[in-house]
């Protein structure tokens, strides 16, 4: 992997500079990156659980977390790698050509990863399972102490809704961690290292519902067939509440 970016590159095809994009504006939620051959182009959110996975894991920020995002990006279509100077082509001539490229306005109704899932699996799927086990041993908040804490008094609400604050942007790093690491060790073991690690226990039932996404986003598999096969295997209140999701997403309320 790169350890840089050019900050400015001269376009090959018109030969004036420009300034790659590697990250969200302040303002916007995720920006584009193109094939460095032909015209494609992936969106990437700021929000994108990869992307934050590869943030609180490897601790990146800035220049190095969009040259970590490049580097496991699936390939494009075409075989070639997506960019962020895409090519060294500038987003005027790249604007030109998507004009007459027929080919982006087709779908062939495949699925294809965003990610490349084998290169991950290799090189990062031991240190997300490690930075999940290091949440597990934590002593760190949860929703049910939290919640207890304000109901027994201890807290007034004001400080209840700050920790509350808090709390959710944390778990959410946290299960897009989870997210990526089910993507890498695939349906068929996700859900049973959830239960043997006791995610369940800690995150509640909706870390299954994030399984099932992560699931969704590595292999198309939707999060209904997922988890209308997996709730067989649940009992408790547990698969109550998952039965109840899957009615509700099925249309059955």
């Amino acid at each position: 992997m790169a350890d840089t970016f050019a900050k400015t590159v001269e376009c090959v095809l018109c030969e004036q500079t420009f300034s790659p994009v590697f990250e969200p504006g302040e303002d916007e939620e995720g920006y584009e990156i193109s094939c460095s051959a032909c015209s494609r182009r992936v969106l990437m959110t700021r929000g994108d659980s990869v992307r934050v996975a590869l943030r609180e894991v490897l601790n990146l920020q800035g220049e190095a977390l969009a040259l970590a995002v490049q580097t496991y990006l699936a390939p494009c279509p075409c075989g070639r790698p997506f960019s962020h100077d895409a090519g060294r082509r500038c987003p005027v001539c790249l604007k030109k050509i998507r004009k007459e490229a027929s080919y982006e306005t087709r779908n062939s109704g495949e699925f294809r990863c965003l990610w490349n899932l084998e290169k991950m699996k290799k090189e990062l799927e031991g240190k997300l399972f490690a930075y999940i086990l290091d949440q597990m041993d934590s002593e760190a908040e949860t929703l049910n102490h939290l919640v207890e804490a304000y109901e027994s008094g201890q807290m007034d609400p004001g400080t209840y809704m700050v920790r509350l604050e808090e709390l959710r942007f944390r778990e959410a790093r946290e299960v897009a961690v989870i997210k990526t690491w089910a993507m890498l060790v695939g349906p068929e073991m996700a859900f049973r290292a959830a239960d043997e690690h006791a995610l369940t226990a800690r995150y509640g039932s909706r870390i299954l519902i994030s399984i099932a996404s992560g699931l969704e986003l590595g292999y198309g598999k939707s999060i209904l067939s997922t988890l209308s096969r997996e709730e067989k295997n649940l009992d408790g209140p547990t698969r109550k509440e998952i039965q109840t999701f899957i009615k509700k997403i099925a249309g059955g309320f």
